[in-house]
């Protein structure tokens, strides 16, 4: 009996272990597809969103948030102090009472949401003061750029509609965040992380290459009076 259950033992077939090198790999696909779901998670929330609530919503807070406020506020801080102090070679202590009016449009923000509720265009109350504020920051920033060394006052004024445009487009999304964070509250942490993300994000992109871009404007400015000193004949 004994030799009949040894034959029997040692007859049967025993499960082949894997070799290891098939044991790294199945680590190595986990771990990839582990980064790889990480990566993918900031998209999906994003596709969540715009799903449940408006791609055009998460475009706008996006936009006004990432381009408008982080980027574009980094930015006109540092062009604004070459601007007064390079260009115009204002004292330092006026340019400090300059960038305290750039805020006149931010204290009367309650003033264009006023505006925005009680005066829609063509019964809209959003789009047309996003348009509105598109235009006015646009055209501000083209006669900056354009006509060079303004008068003081002038440019000033031209700085506050770039500001002015900045505040309204603020006004206008955060009036669609209240909205839809009442309406689906469950996205209202949502709503707030995508506002910071985008702030934040922009604000780094800007700070980080605000120097370059004003490098290059100065280098493009100086080509353009060359070129018209050389037209003109003015040496």
């Amino acid at each position: 009996m004994e030799t009949l259950e040894t034959e029997k033992f040692f007859s049967e077939e025993k499960p082949l272990l894997k070799p290891i090198s098939d044991h790294s790999e199945n680590r190595t696909k986990a771990r990839r597809n582990a980064v790889v779901s990480v990566l993918l998670q900031p998209f999906q929330w994003l596709q969540m969103l715009s799903s449940r609530l408006n791609l055009s919503f998460v475009l706008g807070v996006v936009l006004v948030y990432g381009l408008n406020q982080g980027f574009s506020g980094s930015i006109f801080k540092v062009v604004t102090d070459y601007y007064w102090k390079d260009v115009q070679q204002v004292q330092p202590s006026v340019v400090q009472l300059y960038m305290g009016l750039y805020y006149i449009p931010w204290v009367m923000r309650p003033i264009w949401g006023l505006f925005t509720d009680v005066f829609p265009i063509k019964g809209y109350k959003r789009k047309p003061y996003f348009v509105i504020s598109g235009v006015l920051g646009l055209v501000s920033a083209i006669a900056i750029v354009v006509l060079g060394k303004l008068p003081a006052a002038l440019a000033l004024s031209c700085l506050i509609g770039v500001s002015a445009a900045m505040a309204i487009a603020d006004v206008v999304i955060d009036a669609c965040i209240a909205t839809n964070s009442i309406n689906i509250r469950s996205l209202a942490p949502d709503i707030q992380s995508l506002c910071m993300v985008c702030s934040s994000a922009g604000a780094l992109v800007g700070y980080a290459t605000s120097g370059v871009f004003v490098h290059r404007l100065v280098l493009w400015l100086d080509m353009q009076f060359n070129w018209v000193n050389k037209a003109f004949g003015v040496e």
